[in-house]
């Protein structure tokens, strides 16, 4: 078969995985070939990517399904591990996968609109908490998941590197990594999290309910589950007004708590930010947000000692 792929996704895997990338990309056409032959599948045009192939398919006998393939192998045992230990009504179904090729095939979710086209924020908040409600399970004793201290030692590294981040002041994120020390020290109980769940990652079905889907998965406290979401699809004006009602509504819905939310959301901000700083895209959206959360921590918390 013959089969183009966009050549910003081209660039984009290769900027990541460099000559890991080159080797996939020509062994693709092959790769999805076997697909088709092993699995009866008819591969339709990609979804927007980003990092991983991601594409509709259809068998022979008209069902439909996802097809997704993950380059780095860290990541994609990550997200397999999630999926399965996550499994349930409000995650995508994992109907197959081979770990040496990288690949899953996934329930299709239909109609499959995000949250995102939800206009009013306070109804895809209470959608979104109602989700996590159901995904969340408490931590197994052994698994391959990473764990918030790797989050931690992301912004370590950051502190060490600073020259390179001059964007944020060092001072912000010092503050940012001593929040992060103390909240991972004092997680009472410890949940498997899908840490990336925002507005594009909920799809509707036709029933009215709503599914999460992609998961990175991590080791954390709830209150964690929660922040990106916090950082997605925010307004031009009244950002804070809209964070702070989004966090009430986790807060009650999921009966988090408020002290943790507003840390985590503030320390994950000045994290968030830097990654984009890494990868060259930064957001102003991003840099305003920890403002944002340094105001609300201040306004309910008091913590001179943090902030």
């Amino acid at each position: 078969m013959s089969y183009k792929l966009p050549d910003l996704f081209i660039k984009q895997i290769i900027g990541v995985h460099g000559e890991k990338a080159s080797e996939w990309l020509s062994t693709f056409e092959d790769l999805l070939s076997y697909c088709e032959k092993n699995y009866d599948l008819h591969i339709q045009q990609p979804f927007n990517l980003s990092y991983n192939f991601v594409a509709p398919a259809i068998r022979s006998d008209g069902s439909e399904m996802v097809l997704k393939v993950v380059i780095d192998q860290k990541e994609y045992e990550t997200e397999l591990s999630a999926l399965q230990l996550l499994s349930g009504e409000n995650t995508v179904k994992l109907l197959a996968y081979e770990k040496e090729r990288g690949l899953m095939l996934l329930e299709r979710i239909q109609p499959g609109h995000t949250l995102a086209e939800i206009e009013d924020d306070d109804e895809a908040t209470v959608i979104a908490a109602k989700v996590i409600k159901k995904l969340m399970v408490p931590a197994p004793a052994k698994s391959n998941l990473p764990t918030v201290l790797e989050r931690e030692n992301s912004l370590k590294r950051i502190y060490q590197k600073y020259d390179d981040y001059q964007l944020v002041s060092k001072s912000t994120i010092e503050q940012a990594l001593s929040i992060f020390r103390e909240l991972n020290r004092s997680i009472e109980e410890p949940y498997i999290l899908h840490a990336d769940l925002h507005h594009y990652n909920i799809l509707a079905n036709g029933d009215g309910s709503w599914t999460a889907i992609d998961p990175k998965g991590l080791i954390g406290d709830r209150e964690y589950e929660v922040v990106q979401y916090l950082l997605n699809k925010l307004p031009e004006h009244g950002v804070e007004e809209i964070s702070e009602k989004r966090i009430g509504i986790f807060v009650d819905v999921l009966n988090l708590n408020k002290d943790r939310v507003l840390l985590r959301a503030y320390s994950h901000a000045v994290l968030a930010t830097c990654w984009t700083i890494e990868d060259g895209h930064v957001q102003e959206s991003f840099l305003n947000t920890i403002q944002v959360f340094k105001n609300l921590v201040k306004k309910y918390i008091q913590k001179d000692a943090l902030l």
